[in-house]
């Protein structure tokens, strides 16, 4: 049976509360999620969670008991995944009962490998591949929870690398900032750099902190238009994109 879910004042859950590591077993992906630290949220001991995993269109639940008795499966294995880069994980919290109401949940928890094992902090902009973009190069997606990923075209070669070279970056990150500014300032409205649990306000503080940038103007999508464009010069100006690509670019003597 689908369980719905009632998404009415649900608690947001901070992700530096949930850990969740990469176990590699017989060159297979498991994981061990560390939940102790939701029974600081006094929710009702009889509350049930659950762990998603996902990735672009793949996704996994797992139910791991109630607030106060957690039993995680004893299978935790990423089975549908090929691989462990880019898997994210949400966690919701919901009261038991035949219509579960979402009391809490977490989103964009970030699987820790012993590549990132030093830091749970979720970059600003995934980078991920795909074999979904036919001709194209690139594209800026937002999957369910709406943080940006920028998917690059896996029949090119090694994704890592094609996202560290200098001629990809100078053109691809002006046009994804672009993108993602608008689309948070524009479609979704939105202004707040305060709150640190939501993707939207540290792409905004990120702006912001850009030498010499203004805040988001409160006025109308005409002076926001005019503060990306400015957002992503300076942005560009301070990664150096031009001398990147000019570096590539050499004309022939």
């Amino acid at each position: 049976m689908i369980r719905k879910f009632n998404y009415t004042d649900r608690v947001r859950i901070r992700r530096e509360d949930i850990s969740i590591n990469l176990v590699v077993n017989n060159n297979q992906n498991w994981f061990d999620a560390d939940l102790s630290r939701l029974a600081n949220y006094e929710f009702p001991n009889e509350s049930l969670i659950f762990l998603e995993a996902y990735r672009q269109t793949n996704w996994m639940r797992f139910d791991f008991g109630s607030v106060g008795k957690l039993t995680p499966p004893k299978n935790l294995h990423l089975r549908l995944f090929d691989s462990p880069q880019g898997i994210k994980f949400r966690v919701k919290v919901t009261a038991s009962g035949e219509i579960h109401k979402l009391l809490a949940e977490a989103n964009s928890i970030p699987l820790i490998t012993p590549d990132n094992e030093n830091s749970q902090d979720s970059p600003l902009l995934d980078v991920e591949p795909t074999d979904e973009l036919g001709d194209e190069i690139y594209k800026v997606g937002f999957p369910e929870d709406g943080k940006p990923v920028l998917y690059i075209n896996s029949e090119l070669g090694n994704y890592k690398i094609i996202g560290r070279s200098p001629a990809f970056l100078s053109l691809a990150l002006p046009a994804a900032v672009r993108e993602i500014l608008f689309r948070i300032t524009i479609i979704q409205n939105w202004t707040d750099d305060t709150d640190m649990d939501d993707w939207r306000s540290r792409w905004i503080k990120f702006a912001n902190s850009l030498p010499g940038n203004d805040d988001v103007p409160n006025t109308n999508d005409e002076d926001r238009l005019d503060w990306i464009q400015d957002t992503v010069a300076l942005f560009a100006k301070k990664q150096k994109l031009k001398a990147q690509f000019k570096e590539f670019w050499r004309d022939e003597p």
